[in-house]
């Protein structure tokens, strides 16, 4: 059991790593950057949650939008009814938004200049949606416990 606990230790600093290289990226204006890893970092998030409501692996095969599906899947099915309180669908569906920004930026990458702000704004966007995320998360393990 011992190790389990150092695992969890090692998660937690892990997260708390990962996001203030999210921040130093941002302040660096590597926006660009920041997007990619609040990308990463909010999928590592959502199949995190899975995993442990589920209690099944979903895997690498399982990319962003579908981690998202399955994470409102189970708030609209009120199955775990401690997470539907403590995880608003609103937030949900504010990631999903988020994700098909990011998609449309990286498409008009392609054609088009995509002005700094423009980048600066989706980062800035995301970096509040995973405060937001983990407050809600901080929240729901301390009443699991």
């Amino acid at each position: 059991m011992k190790k389990l606990k150092n695992d969890q230790k090692k998660d937690k600093k892990s997260g708390k790593k990962q996001a203030c290289k999210i921040n130093l990226v941002f302040d660096k204006k590597y926006y660009l950057e920041a997007i990619w890893m609040l990308s990463s970092e909010l999928e590592k998030k959502l199949k995190k949650q899975l995993l442990n409501l589920e209690n099944i692996n979903p895997g690498s095969g399982y990319n962003l939008e579908q981690s998202i599906k399955r994470v409102k899947h189970l708030h609209r099915t009120l199955k775990y009814p401690l997470f539907s309180d403590h995880f608003d669908v609103g937030l949900i569906d504010a990631i999903r938004n988020w994700k098909n920004q990011r998609n449309s930026i990286f498409k008009d990458m392609q054609d088009v200049h995509v002005s700094q702000a423009r980048l600066e704004k989706l980062a800035g966007e995301g970096i509040g949606l995973l405060e937001e995320w983990n407050k809600a998360n901080r929240k729901f393990k301390s009443e699991m416990e």
